[in-house]
C-alpha cells in the first residue's frame, strides 16, 4: 500500500478508491495490496519469469538465461517513467516493459525473454494471477462473514418478531429465522465462489493465435510448466477470445453483491425510526448529519448498497466484453483491466462493511415485541381461521376472520374481543382456546428447528 498522495500529486488521483477521503471505504487494504500499480506490473514480470523457467526446464532456452530473467524479475528494478515513454512511442501495452526488463537482464540472456509468447499470453495470465489472489481474499471474507453470522442466528433463535410481506405485517416468526435466511444464501455464495477456482482461475500461454507454433511440439509443455509455476490451472485450449471465465468471476461477485444488498437493505429499513428493530453498531464520535445533531444514520448499510450496484453493473459490462472479433481484438479486452479489479476491490469493501454490521448489529428485542403486538392480535388471523375451520368450511372461516380483522383494524380493538363478540365464533369456540391461539409464541412453527438444523449443517461443513 503506497503513501497517501501529497498536495503536489493529489490532482492526479481521480478514482474514489485512491482519494484520501474514500480510499478506506470503497476498497480494502488486502485488495489494494493486490491491485496497486506495482503489483500489476510485477504480475506481468512474474509471468515472464515463469515462462522462461518452464522453457528452460524442457531445454528450449538456456538455464542460465532463465536464472538471469528470474534474478531481475522485480518491479523495483524497472524504471516506470521510461516504460511510460516507450508506451507513448510504441502505443503498445507491453513492449515498454519488455525493453526495460531486457535492459536490466543484459546480454546475452535478454534475448530469451518473452520467447515465442504474445502480449495477451502475458497479460491474461497476469490477470488470472492477480484474480487468484483476489479470489482468496473474497473467499476468506465470505467464510468470516458466515462464521460471524452464526452466533447472531443462534443467539436469537427464539427472539419473536413480526415477519412482513409486501411491506405489511404478515405472521410472527423469529429473528433467528430471518438471519438463517441471510446465512443460508451467503453460504451458497461461498459454495459457488469456491467452485469457480478450477473452472476460472487458469493461465494461458499459447502463442500469437493459440497454435503454440513458435514452440513446436513442446507448446503444451511450455503452457503447463508456466501455469504450474504461477499456481494457475491449465486450459484445455487457448482462450484469447474466450472471456467467459472473467465474466463468470464478475457475475459471481454480482450474486454476492445481491445478497449483501438484500441484507443491508433489511438493516436499513429496520433501523427506521418508525420500526426501530435493528441498528448498526455505534461508537462514540459517529455523527449522521452536519446540521441535525440527533441523527445516527445506517452509513455502512448505505455503502454496501451503493457498492453492490456498481459490482452488479460491472457484471453486465463483463458480459458485453465476451464478444471479441475473430481470434482476438482489443475492443473488449482492455475494458476488463478496469472492470475486473474494480469489482474485486469494491466487493471486498462491501463485504468488509457488511461484516462489521453483522458482527456488531444492535437488536432491539423490546421494539420487536412492541411491533409484534401493534395490530392487537390481527397478526394471528391465519391461526384464528384454522381454529374456526375445525367447525366450518375453511373458505367460510377465512371470510369470517377477514371481515372481523378489518373491523378490528378500523376500530383499533383487539381481534380476540371482536371475534368472541361475533355469535358465529362464540357458538363454536371458547374464549380460552382462541386466546391461546392468538399468542404469537404459539404460532412460530419450526422456526427454532430451522435455525438448529442450519447451525448443525454449517458446523459439520467446516
Amino acid at each position: 500500500m503506497g503513501p497517501t498522495p501529497t498536495s503536489t500529486d493529489r490532482a492526479d488521483v481521480v478514482h474514489p478508491m485512491d482519494l484520501p477521503l474514500f480510499k478506506g471505504i470503497v476498497t480494502t487494504p488486502e485488495m489494494r495490496a493486490i491491485y496497486n500499480a506495482d503489483e500489476a506490473l510485477q504480475a506481468w514480470i512474474e509471468v515472464e519469469a515463469a515462462l522462461a523457467e518452464a522453457q528452460a526446464e524442457i531445454g528450449m532456452i538456456p538455464a542460465e538465461a532463465a536464472a538471469a530473467i528470474r534474478d531481475k524479475a522485480d518491479v523495483r528494478l524497472i524504471d516506470v517513467d521510461r516504460v511510460r515513454e516507450h508506451g507513448k512511442e510504441t502505443a503498445h501495452t507491453l513492449i515498454g516493459l519488455l525493453r526495460e526488463f531486457r535492459r536490466n537482464i543484459g546480454e546475452p540472456h535478454n534475448t530469451w525473454l518473452h520467447y515465442g509468447a504474445t502480449t495477451q499470453d502475458i497479460l491474461d495470465s497476469a490477470t488470472m494471477l492477480l484474480a487468484a489472489r483476489a479470489h482468496r481474499v473474497i473467499e476468506d471474507q465470505l467464510d468470516a462473514m458466515i462464521q460471524g453470522m452464526v452466533p447472531l442466528m443462534t443467539g436469537h433463535r427464539d427472539t419473536l418478531m413480526v415477519a412482513r410481506s409486501h411491506g405489511n405485517q404478515a405472521l410472527p416468526f423469529t429473528f433467528g429465522l430471518k438471519v438463517a435466511g441471510w446465512l443460508d444464501e451467503m453460504d451458497r455464495n461461498l459454495d459457488r465462489w469456491r467452485s469457480m477456482k478450477e473452472r476460472c482461475l487458469v493461465g494461458n500461454m499459447s502463442g500469437a493465435i493459440g497454435t503454440f507454433a513458435a514452440w513446436g511440439d513442446q507448446g503444451f509443455d511450455v503452457q503447463a510448466g508456466t501455469c504450474r509455476r504461477l499456481g494457475l490451472g491449465v486450459p484445455r485450449t487457448w482462450w484469447h477470445s474466450q472471456r467467459d471465465r472473467l465474466a463468470e468471476l464478475c457475475n459471481g461477485m454480482a450474486v454476492i453483491a445481491g445478497t449483501a444488498a438484500r441484507i443491508a437493505q433489511e438493516v436499513y429499513v429496520s433501523s427506521m425510526t418508525e420500526i426501530g428493530e435493528l441498528a448498526e453498531p455505534y461508537k462514540k464520535g459517529i455523527m449522521g448529519s452536519s446540521t441535525m445533531p440527533h441523527k445516527i444514520n445506517p452509513i455502512a448499510s448505505e455503502w454496501v448498497f451503493s457498492l453492490a450496484r456498481i459490482v452488479r453493473g460491472n457484471a453486465d459490462v463483463m458480459g458485453e466484453l465476451m464478444t471479441p472479433q475473430n481470434e482476438r481484438d482489443g475492443c473488449t479486452w482492455r475494458a476488463e483491466w478496469i472492470k475486473l479489479p474494480e469489482s474485486f476491490c469494491m466487493t471486498s469493501a462491501m463485504l468488509a462493511h457488511l461484516h462489521r454490521v453483522m458482527t456488531g448489529l444492535e437488536v432491539n428485542v423490546d421494539r420487536m415485541r412492541e411491533n409484534l403486538d401493534r395490530l392487537k392480535g390481527v397478526l394471528l388471523s391465519e391461526r384464528a381461521m384454522f381454529v374456526l375451520a375445525k367447525a366450518m368450511p375453511l373458505d367460510q372461516a377465512h371470510e369470517l376472520v377477514h371481515e372481523v380483522s378489518l373491523e378490528a383494524l378500523r376500530l383499533d380493538r383487539p381481534l380476540l374481543d371482536l371475534l368472541m363478540e361475533d355469535s358465529r365464533v362464540a357458538a363454536v369456540c371458547e374464549r380460552e382456546e382462541m386466546e391461546a391461539a392468538l399468542r404469537p409464541e404459539n404460532y412460530i412453527g419450526l422456526s427454532g428447528a430451522v435455525v438448529d438444523a442450519l447451525a448443525a449443517q454449517l458446523s459439520k461443513g467446516r
